[in-house]
């Protein structure tokens, strides 16, 4: 037969499994609202303008027309316009957001070199 100190310790521990079970289940709750609010924030995007100084693993260095650097972390989400790697030199257009306080590439847009002036006709 069951002794009623027996039924006791078995209630006690129903109770601690119910608190730890419910804890559980709000951490849980908890992570997914957190992983939520960052997926739905708007992304604010930038670009940026200048000549390709190296592209070294995954980060891309471009030199702007004011001569500051900025540094990109570029992937396999990173989208390339036409298809091809940048080379050294090549000027680009980068659109970029910020995540966890770096630079990170969504599109990089080569440039067409600047058309030089049509030879002048002399008459």
């Amino acid at each position: 037969m069951c002794s009623r100190d027996e039924g006791k310790r078995g209630g006690d521990l129903m109770r601690r499994f119910l608190r730890i079970e419910v804890m559980l289940l709000l951490l849980a709750a908890t992570l997914l609202m957190m992983v939520a609010a960052e997926n739905s924030e708007a992304q604010q995007y930038f670009f940026f303008q200048g000549k390709v100084e190296s592209l070294y693993r995954e980060q891309l260095t471009v030199k702007g027309d004011k001569g500051e650097t900025m540094y990109f972390a570029v992937g396999r989400r990173t989208v390339y316009i036409p298809s091809r790697l940048p080379g050294v030199g090549e000027r680009v257009k980068v659109t970029y957001y910020l995540r966890r306080g770096h630079n990170v590439a969504s599109q990089v847009e080569i440039l067409p070199p600047p058309s030089s002036a049509p030879p002048s006709k002399k008459k």
